[in-house]
């Protein structure tokens, strides 16, 4: 007779934030991600392309994110233009080795959760006043 330590089965949970295509580019504005087939970055995201890759999604929702900060001059768009000036430098130095990733990994990280949380919130948001 054979033991075996398996968890107990839990069913999945389901948790809709929407489609992937709306929370990275955003279902109005000028789709700042882009767009398929692009290998140059075209929007302020140089730090999180650096750390994560081009067409990861973290970049892709940062990238996302700054920009609608920027157009719309929400709370904290000043960080978005200070980002403008020094992002470009910081990404060279990451990608050089001269700045470890882990210095910047952690913010980077936490930036692109508060990110993709914004986006779904504002995706759900224009969904319920649709059906409104």
């Amino acid at each position: 007779m054979t033991v075996t330590n398996k968890k107990p089965y839990t069913p999945p949970r389901l948790i809709a934030y929407g489609h992937v295509k709306d929370i990275v580019q955003g279902s109005t504005g000028n789709k700042s991600d882009g767009g398929a087939g692009m290998t140059k970055q075209t929007g302020p995201c140089w730090i999180a392309e650096a750390l994560y890759g081009c067409s990861d999604p973290r970049t892709l929702v940062l990238r996302a994110w700054l920009t609608d900060i920027d157009m719309r001059r929400d709370r904290g768009w000043w960080f978005v233009e200070l980002y403008k000036v020094v992002g470009p430098t910081v990404a060279s130095l990451i990608r050089r080795g001269s700045l470890p990733r882990r210095t910047l990994l952690p913010l980077f990280d936490a930036l692109a959760g508060k990110a993709f949380d914004r986006r779904a919130r504002l995706i759900l948001d224009e969904r319920y006043r649709r059906t409104i």
